[in-house]
């Protein structure tokens, strides 16, 4: 069989490099109804991401930031009654968590609360919740509104947005490698020239 033309080899890779980057499926696109609300199914592009590792480092990366919190002093005690509030809060909304993600069942939920004047809170992949003081106080949250904020940042982690991110992330920078290497053979120049104007590209298509 002869060799592959550089030119062939240039569209194959463009080829491999727009279907890396396109939707993988229609019917990730196709929302579903419940409760009334539509619903798309998980993206699938978060099987893109790593698994089991990512949720590792996100687990990781939360206890991090609680063991940094309680070395200053920052981490609000349990017995506090802002803490209590939130996990009290939070145990009337995680039974109903698995209507939307199964996996949510085995995940290790927890919840604390960071003195800081930060307005913020987020639910890391897994469960692990935070809350800033700051959103708390400077906002003067009733229990419904925390309910609000706390829902908002659990469905992040239930519709696994992290992942879906992360996963775009990895198939955009294998897309550009392939597209990178196509032009290149296609325009005889340098890979690291294309490969700049590849990666620009991604990053566009990932905004």
């Amino acid at each position: 069989m002869a060799p592959i033309s550089l030119k062939r080899y240039a569209v194959l890779a463009s080829l491999c490099a727009a279907t890396a980057l396109a939707p993988l499926s229609v019917h990730a696109q196709q929302a579903t109804m419940q409760d009334g609300i539509k619903v798309r199914p998980l993206s699938t592009s978060r099987i893109f991401a790593g698994g089991a590792d990512f949720n590792a480092e996100s687990k990781q990366q939360y206890t991090q930031l609680v063991n940094e919190a309680k070395e200053k002093n920052a981490l609000v005690p349990d017995s506090d009654p802002q803490v209590r509030r939130l996990r009290a809060i939070a145990q009337r909304i995680i039974p109903f968590a698995t209507r939307w993600n199964e996996a949510a069942a085995n995940w290790n939920w927890q919840v604390n609360l960071l003195n800081s004047d930060e307005v913020n809170a987020f639910c890391m992949p897994g469960g692990q919740i935070a809350f800033y003081s700051g959103i708390i106080t400077k906002l003067n949250l009733t229990d419904d509104e925390v309910a609000i904020v706390m829902g908002h940042e659990i469905s992040h982690a239930l519709r696994e947005h992290s992942q879906a991110q992360a996963g775009k992330g990895n198939l955009a920078a294998v897309g550009a490698k392939l597209a990178g290497a196509g032009l290149s053979a296609w325009l005889g120049v340098d890979p690291t020239i294309t490969s700049t104007a590849t990666n620009m590209a991604a990053q566009g298509v990932m905004l």
